[in-house]
């Protein structure tokens, strides 16, 4: 029976403790409305696709990177490699936000044959764009094109 007196006493402080708890927890705040989201559909003024500060970039790196040079098979592909990164670079420094930047380099050996090549993407023509341009030497050829899509 002792033990049974314990047990009612420790429960009969649980109680008394959780009144205590209760009345010292202070009142909960009441929460404000958030504010409607931001949904950057366009980008706004200024802020679009760069083309010709793009061309200037692609221009300037294939001149710098090539200039001078030719064609090498062995070399070839780090060239395209090296350029491609540094045009994505200075393309990201123009800080154009919610753009995604990619970059294609073809590297080619001029042996007097033709090139025809296509491209086709589903996007939006009013935020989305590309800007190309090309390089030729007596030994190479090399075409860079710089996509900008508008991430909403």
């Amino acid at each position: 029976m002792a033990d049974e007196e314990d047990v009612i006493d420790e429960e009969t402080e649980i109680a008394e403790g959780r009144r205590e708890s209760e009345t010292a927890i202070s009142p909960v705040e009441v929460e404000r409305p958030l504010a409607p989201p931001k949904y950057e559909v366009r980008p706004g003024l200024g802020e679009k696709f760069q083309g010709q500060n793009v061309r200037d970039i692609i221009v300037s790196t294939m001149q710098e990177q090539l200039t001078g040079r030719q064609y090498r098979a062995d070399q070839a592909p780090s060239w395209a490699k090296a350029i491609a990164n540094a045009v994505r670079q200075r393309v990201q420094d123009l800080d154009m936000k919610r753009y995604k930047i990619v970059v294609q380099t073809t590297l080619l050996e001029m042996k007097g044959a033709g090139i025809k090549c296509g491209q086709r993407c589903i996007w939006d023509p009013e935020t989305d764009d590309y800007i190309d341009d090309l390089y030729k030497n007596d030994t190479l050829f090399c075409y860079t094109i710089v996509y900008g899509i508008y991430m909403y």
